[in-house]
C-alpha cells in the first residue's frame, strides 16, 4: 500500500472519479514513488529523542518532589532558635526581664511558628522536638511570670492584674489554639511595662527576688534529670524514642530560659554581685546553663551500654543539667555570703562611727 493510499479518506478524493489527490507536496509534483520511499529526517529523529527523555525526565522529577518533598519538608520546618538575646539600643524595655520574655515569646511566633496549631497534613506536625521545645519554653514562661506577679502586689494586696493574665495565658492548653493566647499574653507583658515606665507600679527586684528566682530555675533543672534519669540507659528504640527527643528538648527549653531571664536580671540590677566570689559563681551559671542549652547533637541516640557506637544522650543531659543546677545552687550561696560580708562591715562602720 502506497503513502498516499494510506492518508485518511477525508482528505483524498474519491478513486472513481480519476481525479489526483488533494493532498500533495506543496510545489511540487513528486510521484507517489518517491513518498513511498521517503525517510524521517535524522534531525528530526534526534529531537524526537531529546523530547521524550525531557518528557521523561520531568515525570521522575515530579515522582521524586512527591514522594521526597514532604520528608525534606518536614527536615527544614525544625527551627530551634537557642541564640542568646542582645537588647539592642531601640528596645526601651523598662523591665529586661519582661523584654526578654516577650523576645522569647516572639522568636516562635515570628520564626517557626507554633507547632501545636498546625493541622494534620502540615510538615511541623510531624516534628517531635520542636513541639517539645515550644511547650517547655512556655511553660516555663508562665510559671516565671506567675511567680512575678505573686511579687507585685496591688494596694489591696493582690498579685499584678496583667501579669497574672499573661502567666495563665502563657500556659499550654490542649483545647485551644496557643497562638492567639500568646498574643494576649505579650499585650499583657507589654501593659505591665508600660505601668512600670509611668511608675504606676514597681517590677520585683532585689537579692530576695533573685533568690526565689534562682531556686525556681534550679527546680526546672531538678525536674529535668528526674525526667531524662528515666530515659537514660533505656534504648526502647533505635536510634531513641520519642520520649527520649522529647526529654532532651524539654531540658534544653528551661535551661534556655533560665540563662536569658538571669541574663536579664543582672543587666537590669548590676550591683547584685559585687564580690569576685560571686562574680565567678555567675559566670559559672551562665555557662553551665549555656551548655545544656546548646546541646544539639545531629542524631539523638538513646543506647544503653557503653556506647561505642552510639552515645546515651540523656544520660548526658542529665549530667549537663545537674552541673547547672549545682552551678545555680553555688550562686545563691556566694550571693548570701556577699551579702553577710557586706553587712558586717556595715555594721562595723557603725559601730566605728558610733565609738568616741
Amino acid at each position: 500500500m502506497s503513502v498516499v493510499q494510506k492518508i485518511p479518506a477525508a482528505y483524498e478524493e474519491a478513486e472513481s472519479t480519476g481525479k489526483p489527490p488533494i493532498v500533495t507536496l506543496i510545489g511540487s509534483d513528486l510521484p507517489e514513488a518517491y513518498l513511498d520511499e521517503a525517510e524521517p529526517s535524522p534531525l528530526m529523529e534526534t529531537l524526537g529523542r531529546i523530547w521524550r527523555r525531557i518528557v521523561g525526565a520531568a515525570k521522575l522529577l515530579i515522582v521524586l518532589v512527591l514522594v521526597g518533598g514532604y520528608p525534606a519538608a518536614v527536615m527544614t520546618s525544625h527551627q530551634v532558635d537557642d541564640s542568646q538575646i542582645v537588647m539592642a539600643p531601640g528596645d526601651n524595655w523598662t523591665s529586661p526581664e519582661i523584654g526578654t520574655a516577650l523576645t522569647l515569646v516572639g522568636r516562635e511566633l515570628t520564626g517557626a511558628g507554633i507547632a501545636a496549631d498546625r493541622g494534620d497534613w502540615h510538615p511541623q506536625a510531624r516534628l517531635i522536638a520542636l513541639p517539645a521545645w515550644q511547650d517547655s519554653t512556655f511553660a516555663a514562661l508562665s510559671e516565671y511570670v506567675l511567680a512575678s506577679a505573686n511579687a507585685t502586689l496591688d494596694a489591696d494586696g493582690r498579685p499584678d492584674v496583667d501579669l497574672t493574665a499573661a502567666g495563665r495565658l502563657l500556659a499550654p492548653a490542649d483545647d485551644t489554639k496557643l497562638e492567639p493566647r500568646l498574643h494576649a499574653a505579650a499585650e499583657a507583658l507589654q501593659r505591665f511595662d508600660g505601668r512600670v515606665s509611668r511608675e504606676l507600679t514597681i517590677a520585683p527586684v532585689g537579692l530576695e527576688t533573685l533568690f526565689g528566682r534562682l531556686d525556681m530555675f534550679a527546680s526546672w533543672a531538678s525536674e529535668a534529670q528526674t525526667e531524662l534519669r528515666v530515659r537514660a540507659n533505656s534504648a526502647e528504640a533505635w536510634p531513641a524514642s520519642k520520649q527520649d527527643v522529647m526529654a532532651i528538648y524539654q531540658a534544653r527549653a528551661r535551661a534556655h530560659v533560665a540563662g536569658q531571664l538571669l541574663m536579664a536580671t543582672f543587666l537590669n540590677e548590676p550591683s547584685l554581685v559585687s564580690s569576685p566570689d560571686a562574680a565567678e559563681a555567675m559566670d559559672r551559671a551562665f555557662a553551665t546553663l549555656r551548655r545544656a542549652a546548646t546541646f544539639s547533637p545531629m542524631i539523638i541516640s538513646s543506647q544503653s551500654g557503653t556506647g561505642k557506637v552510639l552515645s546515651d544522650h540523656p544520660a548526658t543531659m542529665t549530667f549537663y543539667m545537674l552541673e547547672a543546677e549545682t552551678a545555680l545552687m553555688d550562686l545563691k550561696a556566694a550571693l548570701e555570703a556577699q551579702a553577710a560580708n557586706t553587712e558586717a562591715v556595715t555594721v562595723a562602720s557603725a559601730e566605728e562611727t558610733v565609738t568616741p
